[in-house]
């Protein structure tokens, strides 16, 4: 067979990867599974020559001005990828199926750091399975508003187990639903579990543009057998397999303030 004479090589280096998780899948970015779907960015800061690989949960990110092209075949220090100096990459990302809630991130990219950026399952795209869940619709109590983007977290005290600890977040109605995935079945002679939900929000969020979780800030709840009586967290009790309706007192929404 006749050898092929390589000339020249062009070779281009990884600059960073991202991480899109499913924030109901664990309570730490560590445990969260990947999306199952390519994302899509929207980005408005971000290098002229950045370009991107999008994969099921993983956004591969390269610069064109940090290739070279080299006579022959690549030698070893050819390949070593060079320094380079951190970048902002700023904008907003949604799944292409609309299964997630679209959120706004920021991060400093650049020498394969890696970043993680967590999104909530919108409740079209939450599966509910035998742990059950709770639903329920968020207003503010003053205006009436929906609480837009909320993002709810859920603590069930297991005992001795520890805690159990489910996010969700409310989509641009206000409506969310939280999966107990995690949930174990009720121990001998018990029949239910206690929880506590918390729930942090922004009054000036709308439903057009979509926010970062992380400017959320915490909100007070309506009580669900007491009008006009609000707390930092709602007591719960919550049953393996049951899908719970919350609802503050005399109210067809669960009611939120500022704290």
């Amino acid at each position: 067979m006749k050898a092929v004479k390589v000339l020249e090589t062009n070779v281009l280096y990884a600059s960073d990867v991202i991480y899109w998780l499913d924030g109901s899948s664990a309570a730490q970015e560590a445990d969260m599974r990947r999306l199952s779907e390519a994302v899509v960015l929207q980005l408005d800061t971000r290098p002229a020559d950045l370009q991107f690989l999008h994969t099921p949960g993983k956004t591969a990110l390269w610069r064109r001005s940090a290739g070279k092209t080299v006579q022959g075949p690549p030698s070893e220090a050819d390949k070593l990828r060079p320094a380079e100096a951190a970048y902002v990459i700023a904008g907003s990302v949604a799944d292409s199926q609309r299964r997630y809630v679209p959120r706004r991130f920021e991060i400093q990219a650049g020498n394969a750091a890696g970043h993680s950026v967590v999104l909530y399952p919108t409740p079209f795209g939450t599966k509910l399975g035998r742990g059950g869940g709770l639903r329920g619709t968020l207003r503010f109590a003053g205006s009436n508003a929906p609480a837009v983007w909320a993002l709810l977290t859920l603590t069930v005290n297991l005992g001795v187990g520890g805690n159990l600890i489910c996010r969700a977040q409310a989509d641009a109605n206000g409506d969310f639903i939280i999966a107990m995935h995690r949930l174990p079945p009720l121990p001998e002679g018990v029949t239910e579990y206690t929880a506590t939900l918390n729930i942090r929000a922004l009054a000036a969020a709308n439903a057009a543009d979509a926010i970062d979780p992380d400017d959320l800030v915490a909100m007070t709840l309506g009580a669900l057998n007491t009008d006009n009586s609000f707390a930092a967290e709602l007591a719960l009790a919550v049953v393996p397999g049951e899908i719970g309706l919350i609802r503050s007192f005399n109210r067809d929404h669960l009611a939120v303030q500022p704290n």
